[in-house]
């Protein structure tokens, strides 16, 4: 069970691996966006989609990462949507967090599967259902994530920063001193994909370039101050290194988009 909920290894750009089964390595592909900078945790509306996953091929996210350490000291902290039905039993998005001290060796867990997140409400809750979902060329929805550093815990927030919209968080004595036990030094945002002989699609299914009511997005993206204080715009650099499947594009607009990724594609062989 252990092995089941753990996340990692991970791969350059700060997205993880998953489960490999015997015959066939899973392996990760990813089209995100990051900024090295020092910060107590950030924010991003992320646009909400249930895309499809087939034969050989494991989950889809989109999510956030907030890193410090490195090599077998890297620290992570994460969240965002996912649909992984081995894992959840359904095709649904579902809410997640996870987190490693050690370069998703011996720690890290998804949501409740272990006591490292603290839930201090019962409205919102790791791992949940989300049921209102993006259509392509139609309805567009969005979920509202924000971590946040101070008191010694990292808060989660959903659908907004006021003290009820907090779900709980980690404390900073799971990260033993390290570098998350104070500050994060990179941002970094996207989607993830993961498969064995294919790769699911990612966010709508669609390219970067495609745009409003076709692309995946997180918008308003944004990080804090170790000292805190408010939001300061992020200043991302996308890295898109499967093309053919996925893409990945960042635009500075004006209020109350600021910077945005675009990302996704149809996965497939790649």
């Amino acid at each position: 069970m252990k092995d089941f909920f753990r996340k990692g290894p991970r791969g350059a750009g700060r997205p993880p691996r998953a489960i490999e089964p015997p015959t066939v390595p899973a392996t990760h592909r990813w089209a995100h966006a990051f900024q090295n900078v020092s910060n107590g945790g950030g924010h991003s509306f992320l646009n909400l989609w249930d895309p499809p996953i087939g034969a050989n091929q494991i989950f889809s996210l989109s999510q956030h990462w907030y890193v410090g350490g490195s090599g077998a000291n890297l620290q992570t902290l994460e969240c965002g949507w996912q649909v992984y039905p081995a894992f959840y039993g359904d095709t649904k998005a579902h809410l997640f967090t996870y987190w490693t001290a050690d370069d998703y060796n011996a720690t890290g867990c998804y949501n409740l599967t272990c006591s490292a997140f603290v839930q201090i409400g019962s409205s919102f809750a790791p791992g949940m259902a989300l049921n209102a979902v993006s259509v392509v060329g139609g309805a567009q929805y969005i979920m509202e994530l924000t971590y946040w550093h101070t008191g010694g815990r990292w808060w989660l927030y959903y659908n907004g920063t006021a003290g009820s919209n907090a779900i709980g968080y980690y404390p900073d004595s799971l990260y033993k001193g390290g570098a998350l036990a104070g500050n994060a030094s990179e941002i970094d945002y996207g989607g993830e994909t993961v498969g064995t002989t294919s790769f699911p699609p990612m966010g709508s299914g669609h390219f970067a370039k495609e745009g409003w009511q076709k692309a995946a997005y997180q918008r308003t993206i944004g990080y804090y101050k170790p000292a805190g204080g408010a939001m300061v715009n992020a200043g991302l650099t996308p890295s898109q290194s499967w093309p053919v499947c996925y893409t990945a594009q960042v635009t500075m607009y004006a209020s109350p988009w600021f910077e945005t990724l675009w990302f996704g594609g149809p996965g497939g062989n790649c």
